[in-house]
C-alpha cells in the first residue's frame, strides 16, 4: 500500500519518520523541529553497550512532489551537499553509520537504478557505511503499525480506515460499527452523487457540475491581533490583510487559478488551521454543494470509488481522510426540540436518550446503514480510531429563532466532548449571513468564517463548458452557445446575474432556451430570474410559500422607494434604508394594500433571511445586494400599480404618464429599459410614439439621450411584436444626424457598442450607415462615425466612435 506522505507536509513527515525509529529502537534520540541539530534528525546507538559513544546517524529529507524528479540519485545527492561539513563533524564525534529517510520513491535496477547508484554515490561523498530508506521502505515499515497511522492520518487510506476499525478491539464489535459505517456512507454517497436543480431542471452528478468558488476567510481573536501568517499549497496562493483585531485571507483575484474553497477545507494548510469553520454565502451561491463536495470526496476515497475519484482534482485524491458526517441542521433541530425527523422513514419507537448532537449523529448512521445497531457510544469508539468530519448544513434555514439558538448551543457543548476522544474532528457549518445583529450563530473568535465569493469570469467558461457536456450539445450547438455566452458576458445585467452558480445555471439555461434574444429582452430575462429564485426560495421555506406574492410585491414597492430616495439624497442613502425605516416602511404598506400588520416581523425575516434580494452591507442598514435589481423592482411596480384611465374618469399616474416622467431622466435610464420591457403588444405603438416624442422635447432633444435611449430599447426586443413601431424608430435611427449622435462622447474612448438585432432594426441601420460612408469622402472625423458598423450573425454591431 502507497501511503499520502505528501499530505504530512516537511516537519510532519520528520516526525512520522522519528516515530518509525523509536519503534524499531527505544534507545533511538529524536531532535527536535527547527532547531540548529548539527545535520542529525536522529540518532542511535552502534550496539548494546551504552557505554559507547559510537552512533548512527538519521537524516530526513521530504520532497512535495516526488514522483516529479527526474533523476532521484542527483536529487538526493545535492540534498546531502550541503551536509558535508557536518557529517565530517559528526564522524569526528563518533558517527559510524548513516541513514538517509525519503518518501522519494527509488528505482530497482541492478547498478542502473536510483537505489544502487544512490547508495554507491552517497558511500563515496561520506566515505562511512551509508543506508537510504526510500518510500518503498517506509511503505513497508508502516503497513502494520495501525498505532502510528492513527497519530498520523493524514497518510491513511480508505482501506485503512475500515481496517483499523475491524482490527481494534473486540473484533464482533467493531465489525458491527464496520458493517454500519460502511453502509451508511454508501447510502450518504448515493444520496449526495445527484445535484437537483429543480427549478432549471437540472439533475446531474455532483463531480460535474461542482465549481470551486474564490472565499475571504476571516480570523477574529479578541484583544489579539495577527494569528495566521502564511497560507501555501501546491496549486493554492492566499493574500492576507491584517488590522488590529482580525486576520483577513482571500483568493478573489481572478489570475486564471480556479481552486477555491473546497481546496483550502481539503488541503493541507486548512486542515490544520480551519478545525471548524463557518461557511457562507448568498442564496444560490453553493454553500450546500460545498458541503456535499467535501463529504462526497472523502466518501468516494473511503469506498474506493475509482471512476469518481479519478474526476478529483489531484490535490483533492490525496488530501486527508476523514469519516464524514453530513447533517441538515433542520432535522438537528427537530431532534433537540423533542420529535424524530426520521419518523417517516423509520416508524420504530425510540429507546429514551439524551437529546445531543452525539445521539442525533448514531441515530443518522443506524438510519442510512439500513437500521444496524449504532449508538453514542459506537461513535465515540469510532472517533478515537478515526478523525471524523461534521458537515453541518443549513443553519439560517432553521427559521425559529430560539431553535436556531438551541442548534448552536448543541453544536458548540458537543464539539469539545468529541474532540476530546478525536482530536482530528473537523468542523463545517453552512449559513447565509446574519440578517440581524442578534441573530443566533457561532462565535467568530472559536469559528472562523469563511465568505463565498463570487463566480470568477474564468471560471464561467468552464463551469459553461462542464453544463454543455451534461446537456449533451452537438459541436455545432456549443459553437453557437459559445458565441452568444461570450457576447452576453459583454453585458452589465448578465454578469450581475452570473454571480454565483445557481443564477449562472439559470442563465445558461435561458440563453439555451431563448439564444441570441436572450440579453436583449431584459425584462424578460429578470422576471423569469425572479421566478426561479422566488420558486427556489417557496420549496424550502413555508413563510416565503405562504406570502409568495406579497413578497414581490413589497420588492417592487421597495425597489421604487430606494431608486427614488437614491435620487433625491443620494449621498445621504445611496439606495439604503435603516433598519427601522424598512420595519416602517413594511408595515405602512401593509396598512395601504389593507393586510393585517401582525405579519410584519414574518415579512421582514422573510425577505432578509429566506429572499436575501436586500442585504445588510453597511451595519444597521439594508440595500438590494445588486442595483439592477432594485431597477428591476422599480420599473415594475412602475408599471403593475399604474392607474387605470377610463374616458370620462381620467385619472393621472397612468402608464403612459409614467414612462414621459422617468424617460426624459437620466438617473432612471436602466428603470426606463426594464418599464418598457413590461409594455404588452397593443401598447407598444403609443410607447413608440412617446420615444419619438423625446426627440423633439426642447431640452431632452438636444442631447444624444433620444437616440440612445431608442436604440437600447431597439436592441432589449422591445418592439419585437410590433413591426410598425420598429420602421418608426428605425427611420428616425437611419438618418446621418441621429447615427451620428450614437457616437459616444471623445472622452469614453470610442468602445461603446450598441447590438441591433436584424429585425429589430440593425440590418437597415448597417445599410444606412454603409451608404452615407460611401458617399461622404471628405471628413475624416464623419467616416470614423460608420466605420465600425458591421453585421455578426443575426445581429448588426455598431462600434461607434
Amino acid at each position: 500500500m502507497d501511503h499520502n506522505f505528501e499530505n504530512l507536509g516537511p516537519d510532519r513527515f520528520q516526525q512520522l519518520a522519528q516515530a518509525l525509529l523509536i519503534s524499531a529502537n527505544p534507545r533511538t534520540v529524536c531532535f527536535p523541529i527547527g532547531q540548529p541539530d548539527g545535520g542529525r534528525d536522529a540518532t542511535a546507538p552502534v550496539g548494546i553497550e551504552s557505554g559507547k559513544d559510537e552512533f548512527i546517524v538519521f537524516q530526513v529529507k521530504f520532497s512535495r512532489s516526488p514522483l516529479s524528479i527526474e533523476n532521484v540519485t542527483d536529487w538526493l545527492l545535492e540534498k546531502t551537499d550541503g551536509e558535508r561539513e557536518k557529517i565530517e563533524r559528526l564522524k569526528m564525534r563518533g558517527a559510524k553509520e548513516y541513514f538517509l529517510v525519503t518518501n522519494v520513491p527509488g528505482t530497482a535496477h541492478l547498478d542502473g537504478g536510483s537505489i544502487d547508484k544512490t547508495l554507491k554515490g552517497l558511500k563515496h561523498e561520506i566515505g562511512i557505511p551509508i543506508h537510504c530508506w526510500f518510500r518503498d521502505d517506509l511503505n513497508r515499515m508502516l503497513d502494520g503499525h495501525w498505532d502510528i497511522k492513527l497519530r498520523y492520518p493524514e497518510v491513511l487510506s480508505g482501506h485503512d480506515f475500515f481496517r483499523i476499525l475491524l482490527e481494534a478491539g473486540n473484533r464482533d464489535e467493531h465489525e458491527r460499527r464496520l458493517n454500519a459505517l460502511r453502509a451508511f456512507l454508501a447510502d450518504q454517497y448515493e444520496e449526495d452523487v445527484q445535484v437537483k436543480f429543480k427549478q432549471v431542471e437540472l439533475q446531474n452528478k455532483l463531480l460535474d457540475l461542482f465549481i470551486d468558488l474564490p472565499f475571504r476567510v476571516t480570523f477574529r481573536v479578541k484583544g489579539k491581533g495577527l494569528i495566521y501568517t502564511d497560507y501555501r499549497s501546491d496549486h493554492d496562493r492566499g493574500r492576507l490583510f491584517y488590522d488590529d483585531n482580525e486576520t483577513v485571507l482571500t483568493n478573489q483575484h481572478d489570475n486564471g487559478d480556479t481552486s477555491g474553497t473546497a481546496a483550502l477545507l481539503l488541503g493541507d494548510w486548512g486542515q490544520k488551521r480551519l478545525r471548524q469553520v463557518v461557511v457562507e454565502g448568498a442564496p444560490g451561491q453553493g454553500k450546500s454543494t460545498l458541503a456535499q463536495y467535501i463529504c462526497q470526496v472523502h466518501r468516494i476515497r473511503i469506498l474506493n470509488k475509482q471512476a469518481d475519484l479519478a474526476k478529483l482534482p489531484t490535490n483533492d485524491q490525496h488530501s486527508a481522510l476523514r469519516i464524514p458526517f453530513k447533517v441538515d441542521l433542520r432535522d438537528l433541530a427537530a431532534w433537540l426540540a423533542g420529535s424524530d425527523p426520521f419518523e417517516t422513514l423509520s416508524p420504530d419507537p425510540l429507546t429514551p436518550e439524551p437529546r445531543t448532537m452525539e445521539s442525533f449523529l448514531a441515530r443518522l448512521v443506524r438510519l442510512h446503514s439500513g437500521g444496524i445497531q449504532f449508538d453514542v457510544n459506537d461513535l465515540l469508539q469510532v472517533s478515537k480510531l478515526a478523525p471524523l468530519l461534521i458537515a453541518l448544513d443549513g443553519l439560517d434555514e432553521v427559521v425559529e429563532i430560539k431553535q436556531r439558538s438551541d442548534v448552536v448551543a448543541a453544536v458548540t457543548k458537543a464539539l469539545p466532548r468529541i474532540r476530546e476522544n478525536c482530536p482530528g474532528l473537523a468542523v463545517v457549518i453552512t449559513s447565509r449571513p446574519a440578517a440581524f445583529a442578534n441573530s443566533p450563530g457561532f462565535d467568530a473568535s472559536a469559528f472562523p468564517h469563511i465568505e463565498l465569493l463570487s463566480v470568477k469570469r474564468s471560471q464561467i467558461s468552464e463551469y459553461a463548458e462542464r453544463w454543455m457536456d451534461v446537456r449533451g450539445l452537438t459541436k455545432r450547438e456549443r459553437d453557437e452557445f459559445r458565441a452568444i455566452l461570450q457576447e452576453k458576458m459583454t453585458a452589465p445585467h448578465l454578469r450581475d446575474l452570473s454571480r454565483n452558480p445557481m443564477q449562472l445555471a439559470i442563465l445558461l439555461s435561458l440563453i439555451l432556451t431563448q439564444g441570441p434574444a436572450l440579453p436583449d429582452k431584459r425584462t424578460n430575462l429578470y422576471d423569469d430570474y425572479v421566478d426561479m429564485f422566488f420558486s427556489r426560495e417557496s420549496a424550502k421555506s413555508p413563510t416565503v410559500r405562504k406570502h409568495i406574492v406579497l413578497l414581490k410585491d413589497i420588492h417592487r414597492f421597495l425597489g421604487w422607494t430606494l431608486h427614488a430616495s437614491a435620487e433625491t439624497n443620494r449621498r445621504k442613502s445611496s439606495g439604503r434604508i435603516s433598519s427601522d425605516e424598512l420595519r416602517t416602511t413594511l408595515k405602512d404598506y401593509l396598512v395601504v394594500e389593507g393586510h393585517p400588520t401582525e405579519i410584519v416581523e414574518e415579512i421582514f425575516g422573510a425577505m432578509l433571511e429566506r429572499v436575501v434580494m436586500i442585504v445588510p452591507r453597511i451595519q444597521g442598514t439594508y440595500e438590494f445586494e445588486v442595483q439592477p435589481l432594485r431597477e428591476y423592482f422599480a420599473a415594475r411596480f412602475l408599471y403593475d400599480t399604474a392607474s387605470y384611465s377610463p374616458t370620462g374618469k381620467e385619472k393621472r399616474g397612468t402608464k403612459p404618464d409614467r414612462f414621459d416622467a422617468v424617460a426624459r431622466n437620466f438617473y432612471w435610464l436602466n428603470v426606463v429599459r426594464f418599464l418598457a420591457g413590461c409594455f404588452s403588444k397593443g401598447e407598444l405603438l403609443d410607447l413608440a410614439d412617446r420615444v419619438k416624442a423625446l426627440f423633439d422635447d426642447k431640452l431632452v432633444g438636444k442631447t444624444r439621450h433620444p437616440v440612445e435611449l431608442a436604440a437600447m430599447l431597439l436592441s432589449d426586443w422591445v418592439f419585437e411584436q410590433s413591426p410598425k413601431a420598429v420602421s418608426q424608430l428605425v427611420e428616425l435611427l437611419s438618418s446621418s444626424e441621429n447615427i451620428g449622435r450614437l457616437a459616444p462622447p471623445m472622452r469614453h474612448g470610442g468602445h461603446e457598442i450598441i447590438a441591433l438585432p436584424q429585425h429589430s432594426g440593425g440590418r437597415r441601420v448597417f445599410e444606412t450607415a454603409f451608404a452615407l460612408l460611401e458617399a461622404d469622402t471628405t471628413q475624416p472625423d464623419r467616416q470614423r462615425v460608420f466605420a465600425q458598423v458591421g453585421p455578426r450573425g443575426n445581429v448588426a454591431h455598431l462600434r461607434l466612435g
